[in-house]
């Protein structure tokens, strides 16, 4: 008589420092939470990442790489990488698809990053370049609130803007109308020119055109107004001398990230809409238009006054239907 043995093996891959995960993660897995503070799922743990296309680049000696994955365009969707050597990403450019390996998932300071350790052995590949950069996503200033201030503490009262985390979002037709916010005294206050009683914080630490001497881009002043400005988000949490701050900051980039006009907006309230239509309509084949106001500035095809209000302003004027909204 025959006996048959079935033989199970069973095989367990230890990390001799911390757990790991074997197959590789999209930024959105990492990033989703339903933690209230906004913890990832998989902080501590080395994992390896899709990744999505780089959208901002900082240089220095902790450089770090700002990826989007454009396939979930409203939210939980980008992620900071944190370079541990100085050219860490020297051969990485805005717009290349990036995704890494064995790169360690941190909450740090309220903000998810991936570590990108020597002693883990990460690994880089560029899967493709000169990507189109995500639109960035409209949000209205409520929805990335500044904290409210109270006894020895400035925070946020709940977490709702963490699904922006570190995406290239976008608010229009705002103010600045404070300056020197924040733990590092760095933020500056943006007010919502439809309703005064919202602002968010901003800060430009990571703008690659902001002078190193200054604390904000030139373009920053009080009393300034902006039709949109671009950026991306990052919590912030810290104590310091006994206060406790847990805040969203939106930063800015470069200086393409302001918007101190729409183009056929000719209102001023940083939209072309209807109310923009009948003012151009009303100045249909208006000739002799000149300086200073160009027929209520719908003169104005391809930033080129010629005198006439005509089917080319027309035509430059459909391009640009309803940004701003």
């Amino acid at each position: 008589m025959k006996k048959h043995f079935i033989v199970l093996t069973f095989v367990v891959i230890l990390s001799s420092e911390m757990n790991t995960l074997a197959e590789p993660l999209s930024i959105y897995e990492i990033q989703y939470t339903t933690d209230a503070n906004g913890t990832s799922e998989q902080h501590g743990i080395i994992v390896d990442c899709l990744g999505g296309i780089v959208t901002h680049k900082r240089e220095g000696g902790r450089p770090r790489l700002v990826l989007q994955d454009p396939n979930y365009p409203d939210g939980w969707s980008a992620i900071q990488v944190k370079g541990w050597a100085r050219d860490a990403f020297d051969d990485v450019n805005i717009g290349d698809w990036v995704s890494v390996i064995n790169v360690l998932v941190e909450d740090n300071k309220g903000t998810t990053f991936l570590q990108y350790i020597e002693e883990n052995n990460p690994g880089l590949t560029i899967t493709s370049i000169n990507n189109p950069l995500p639109e960035p996503l409209v949000v209205t200033i409520d929805g990335i609130a500044a904290p409210i201030e109270g006894l020895n503490i400035w925070t946020v009262t709940e977490h709702s803007a963490e699904k922006y985390e570190s995406m290239l979002i976008k608010v229009v037709d705002v103010t600045v109308i404070g300056t020197g916010y924040g733990k590092a005294y760095d933020n500056y206050i943006l007010q919502s020119n439809a309703d005064p009683n919202l602002t968010c914080w901003v800060s430009d630490y990571m703008n690659n055109n902001k002078d190193s001497d200054l604390i904000y881009h030139p373009l920053v002043e009080i009393d300034q107004k902006f039709c949109g400005v671009t950026g991306i988000l990052e919590q912030y949490t810290a104590e310091s001398d006994g206060i406790y701050y847990d805040y969203y900051q939106f930063l800015t980039t470069n200086s393409e990230d302001f918007m101190t006009e729409q183009i056929a907006d000719f209102d001023g309230d940083c939209d072309a809409d209807f109310s923009d239509f009948s003012i151009l309509a009303g100045h249909w084949l208006e000739e002799q238009c000149g300086e200073p106001v160009w027929c209520s500035g719908a003169d104005f095809a391809q930033q080129l006054s010629d005198g006439i209000v005509d089917v080319y302003d027309l035509r430059e004027f459909a391009l640009h239907w309803l940004e701003g909204k």
